[in-house]
């Protein structure tokens, strides 16, 4: 074993908006089986990560769905711990507080953040590049893994990776730097930068330099690392979560909780390190190319549950003559329709005439959702508070 152990940290946050009205605010994507497979996201970012893991995995969630998190966690036989935070402040923070915890009992410790809600069925391929990923940060490096697009999305930011011939290098050398030359050998290369959500024609132009992978979100780096960073671009945010974690098992624990994490910088680690850090040189990225898919929307699960059609006769989903995908205990007769429904009622459901639509049905909600607006979602669960809806989120 190394003696630099990985830990990885489990961000388990959000209310999945644009999978309403299946993820609610106080039962998000993350504890949901979304395809049918008899296991929650959460479980199955779990069972990805056991075999990589030299510690048990850090859950880092919300106080109001940290029981949840602790059942399926012990459902699924599972080994992790949970860290509550009290109110939501972006991925850094959450992810700065497992880091803290981490390195003050292992100060030499790598650790993998991967977001509890992300489809992933080649876990020997996510596996392979996390063991990259592990050997470059290893050196000293904040590492993340970039997706291989498949096409010019423009529903993911995008990462700028140095070609071969490039001077950019971690340490401000060239191809033939030593510095380049062990991160090339791990299995990585350098970031020239992340760029946001891009328009189609630009999305376009990124497939065809070669150059630019889809940002999951996935990083691999030293807490220690990490931390001594942030400590660079925001000196109280590190500060703080260093000071909640060495209060961790003493009586002032919850004090020292309540008092510095409202303080705390709300802020994504893109923005917070992935970005000056690239700008200077000290990010790498490991081009992976194993499926993924952040379930973004329901166009997104559409997809997904499609191409595993094949699998899922065993666990009830049914198909009809039309293309029609069931997900649930709903019956549903179509007629030269192209939908996909998921009944969590016993209510027969007729579609006659549809092309690319998803069906919802819910004992209080009833969502009918035209996929090519699935995007578009998040602006009607953001209304349900003025219509006096506020429970249905």
């Amino acid at each position: 074993m190394s003696d630099m152990p990985f830990v990885p940290v489990i961000p388990a946050g959000g209310a999945g908006t644009r999978l309403w009205p299946l993820s609610r605010s106080t039962h998000p994507k993350f504890l949901l089986d979304l395809t049918g497979s008899g296991s929650s996201l959460l479980q199955q970012t779990l069972a990805r990560l056991a075999p990589l893991a030299d510690r048990p995995p850090v859950i880092v969630t919300g106080s109001g769905h940290a029981h949840a998190v602790q059942q399926q966690v012990a459902e699924a036989g599972a080994t992790a711990r949970v860290l509550t935070e009290p109110t939501p402040r972006n991925s850094m923070p959450a992810i700065a507080l497992a880091a803290a915890v981490v390195e003050r009992e292992e100060p030499t410790a790598v650790i993998g953040s991967f977001a509890a809600d992300h489809l992933i069925a080649d876990t020997q391929g996510f596996a392979e590049s996390v063991r990259a990923a592990r050997r470059a940060a290893e050196l000293g490096h904040l590492v993340t893994l970039g997706i291989q697009p498949t096409h010019p999305a423009t529903g993911f930011g995008y990462i700028e990776q140095a070609p071969v011939s490039d001077g950019h290098g971690a340490e401000g050398g060239g191809a033939g730097d030593p510095a380049q030359r062990q991160l090339r050998a791990a299995g990585a290369r350098p970031v020239v930068r992340f760029v946001e959500k891009p328009d189609a024609a630009l999305a376009e132009e990124f497939l065809t330099t070669g150059r630019f992978l889809w940002n999951a979100g996935m990083f691999v780096v030293g807490a220690g690392v990490l931390l001594d960073a942030l400590a660079e671009q925001i000196p109280p945010l590190a500060a703080g979560v260093r000071s909640i974690a060495a209060a961790r098992g003493t009586a002032q624990e919850r004090e020292v909780m309540e008092r510095l994490w409202p303080t705390l910088t709300s802020i994504a680690i893109d923005h917070a390190l992935a970005e000056p850090l690239a700008a200077a040189g000290r990010v790498a990225v490991v081009p992976a190319s194993f499926d993924w898919d952040d379930v973004g929307d329901f166009a997104a699960l559409a997809r997904q549950l499609r191409a595993r059609a094949g699998t899922r006769e065993e666990v009830g989903v049914r198909r009809d003559g039309s293309d029609v995908q069931v997900l649930g205990t709903a019956r549903v007769d179509a007629v030269d329709s192209r939908a996909t429904v998921y009944g969590a009622t016993h209510r027969h459901v007729a579609l006659v005439g549809l092309d690319g639509v998803s069906v919802v049905d819910t004992e209080d909600v009833l969502l009918v959702l035209a996929d090519d607006h699935a995007q578009n979602l998040g602006t009607l669960v953001g209304r349900l508070p003025q219509a006096g809806l506020d429970h249905l989120r």
